[in-house]
């Protein structure tokens, strides 16, 4: 019940004449006048009245004492505790100190340096303050060092979580020490012994290297195994390095080899820091990575098709064969929904290539444009980097994902939450038999053959799987939004729909279908037309023929797969031409016609009458050419060139013209004109 007013101990007027019963109120009240007792506050409503101990009489501080105990104590920690302060400086030092080897110093630690310092400075404090030369209860002040001691002895440990020396002389030498030093001086030497820190860093290296072995060995293993090595029963080779662990390393000053429990061995395998290198060497890359590697943190895009990212998957029912169905789908990653999808039983490009087209057919029919950017991984699609998947062929910007890092892609959250949302609630046999939650695990039957590697397990038709999956896609793009707070109400269809990109561009359906659709090599007949899937398809227009290549009518013929086939685009030699319309034939018999068999005549009367008109215009512009002979022309030619021109007018017999002929003489003349 001691109390201080103003570094006076004193004690409730009250608890004289009331609780204590040691005099009563009318010894209290002639003490008090009489200047026997004296009162260092007046008592008032909610304020009771102090009596100082020091003013009371010898028998009257013995009854005091006997009830509440000697206020020697209290007077020493009161006198001391007055000069501590928090030190926020210190505070900050300890929490930012680094060891040696990176580490920081332990949180109680920091406390415990944090609270010597403040006693160190109260203490320096005291030493400097005039007030040390007061008397404490009627006392003069003995040995200041002494009473420096017993103050900081008697404080607190729980408030006061102190390592201060409790010897006066090793205490002045922590004193003088922190005064000359700093915080530094109150660091303990054992975490900056560098001859410990050398033992546990080769011990560490030593049982990480035991516990990384392929074999996966376990802790109890790995301390046996420690022991063997020290007996050199074994050694142990750094497989990166080809050297040799020396026993000799592992032994303390007096040269004996140091001893490990298996506690102490799990405590450094399974320090933080060792754990994770540890899981490196002996986990799966993926396991590895979702445990311990950081990774981004990211948000969805606002708007739908700024991105789409798409993936393979194998659905989870086996067919009769015991494989599984092949499937691939493209997610929009804004609303989550499947825009494309495609079966198959192997997994090759042509999966990729028919997801492509299921999702172009789709974004054709709804009338949206080229989603803005694609996310895929190498496996399947790296054939088409350079053409078809090029950033800024077909789409604005493409991301290539990581293998083997699902948390990458959007794909891998959306199959999840198709696969045991959907999948699990409308199909059976969903899940796996080693999954942790147990309403996602699988039970198989083992059939104990000769193979003994079989299970009993319900299998379906090709078919069957892609109609039961097709039928979920169905429900999941017509489920609602999971973001209901921001999507209130709307399936992710229409999320799809009333959040559209506004900067989507168009797409180019011949440029798609020369890379995600197929080919048929045909040749344009009558400068009209072309054969291909049993149909004729009609040229845009017959200025074509110009375009192509000299004496050569083949072109290629591509499409993008559907019911029916309605256009395609013509290529020769990788050079796009134009596209083609399938003919409509219309009905010979007038009378049977209807609004069909008029509009199919009318086009091809149009055709007909372009093409007229172009060789008509092209007839105009041939000129009509007429040969005239130059009578000048013998003369411009030179003498020497010329024969000499016979005279047909006279008739001559052949015997008068051989008659006179030389044939010496004729051969000269010859070699001459020549």
């Amino acid at each position: 019940m001691y109390q201080f007013h103003n570094d006076t101990l004193c004690i409730p007027a009250a608890e004289l004449y009331g609780k204590a019963e040691i005099i009563t109120r009318h010894n209290y009240d002639r003490l008090t006048q009489r200047g026997g007792l004296r009162v260092v506050r007046r008592g008032c409503k909610g304020t009771p009245a102090l009596v100082e101990f020091s003013s009371m009489k010898s028998w009257i501080k013995n009854a005091v004492i006997n009830l509440y105990g000697d206020p020697g104590d209290k007077m020493v920690v009161h006198y001391f505790a007055e000069y501590i302060k928090p030190d926020a400086e210190a505070a900050h030092f300890f929490s930012r100190y680094k060891l040696e080897d990176g580490r920081l110093l332990p949180e109680n630690i920091q406390r415990e340096y944090r609270t010597n310092a403040e006693l160190l400075d109260a203490i320096h404090r005291k030493v400097t303050s005039r007030r040390t030369k007061r008397k404490l209860l009627g006392n003069p002040v003995g040995d200041l060092w002494q009473n420096i001691v017993e103050g900081i002895l008697l404080l607190d440990k729980d408030t006061y979580p102190h390592s201060l020396p409790s010897n006066r002389r090793r205490l002045r030498e922590k004193y003088n020490r922190y005064q000359k030093e700093g915080y530094t001086a109150l660091i303990h030497r054992n975490f900056n012994n560098n001859n410990s820190r050398k033992v546990t860093i080769q011990i560490e290296r030593l049982l990480l290297s035991l516990y990384c072995q392929p074999n996966k060995p376990y802790v109890f293993d790995v301390h046996d195994d420690y022991f063997k090595f020290l007996g050199r029963a074994i050694d142990v080779v750094d497989v990166k390095t080809g050297e040799l662990f020396d026993p000799e390393d592992y032994k303390d000053k007096k040269g004996n080899p140091i001893s490990l429990s298996e506690a102490t061995v799990w405590n450094y395998l399974r320090n933080p820091k060792n754990q994770i290198l540890v899981d490196k060497y002996r986990e799966r890359h993926l396991e590895f990575n979702g445990e311990h590697r950081p990774h981004h943190h990211r948000k969805k895009p606002q708007f739908s098709l700024s991105k789409i990212s798409m993936d393979d998957r194998d659905l989870p029912r086996k067919m009769h064969d015991g494989n599984r169905v092949k499937a691939y789908y493209a997610y929009d990653v804004a609303s989550g929904c499947i825009i494309g999808a495609s079966y198959s039983k192997k997994k090759n490009k042509a999966l990729f290539v028919n997801c492509m087209r299921d999702m172009f057919r789709f974004l054709d029919k709804k009338g949206y444009g080229i989603p803005m950017e694609v996310e895929v991984e190498h496996h399947l699609v790296n054939t088409y980097k350079n053409d078809l998947m090029k950033a800024g062929t077909v789409f604005p910007f493409v991301r290539w994902a990581l293998a083997g890092n699902a948390q990458e892609k959007h794909a891998e959250n959306f199959n999840r939450t198709k696969k045991y949302g959907y999948e699990k609630r409308y199909q059976q046999g969903i899940g796996r038999f080693s999954l942790q939650l147990k309403a996602n695990r699988v039970h198989l039957d083992k059939l104990f053959d000769e193979t003994n590697d079989k299970y009993k397990q319900k299998t379906y038709d090709f078919e069957r799987l892609v109609g039961d999956d097709m039928f979920i896609i169905n429900l999941y793009n017509n489920d609602l939004h999971p973001n209901q707070k921001r999507y209130k109400g709307m399936t992710r269809l229409e999320v799809l729909e009333y959040n559209l990109n506004p900067n989507l561009a168009e797409y180019d359906p011949a440029l798609l279908a020369k890379y995600i659709g197929e080919k048929i090599d045909t040749t344009i007949r009558r400068s009209q037309y072309i054969n291909a899937l049993y149909a004729k398809y009609q040229l845009s227009s017959p200025a074509i023929m110009a375009s192509l290549a000299s004496n050569n009518y083949e072109v290629e013929a591509y499409y993008l797969p559907d019911k029916e086939v309605n256009t395609m685009y013509l290529y020769q030699n990788d050079t796009y031409l134009c596209e083609v319309q399938k003919i409509i034939p219309y009905n010979t018999a007038v009378a049977e016609w209807v609004e069909d068999d008029k509009q199919a005549i009318q086009q091809q009367r149009e055709y007909i009458k372009e093409f007229d008109n172009q060789i008509k215009a092209g007839k105009q512009d041939l000129g009509k050419a007429k040969i005239l002979r130059n009578i000048n022309y013998h003369q411009e030619l030179t003498p020497e060139i010329l024969p000499t021109p016979t005279d047909q007018s006279q008739d001559t017999d052949f015997e008068d013209l051989i008659k006179n002929y030389n044939q010496k003489q004729a051969k000269k003349d010859a070699v001459k004109t020549l």
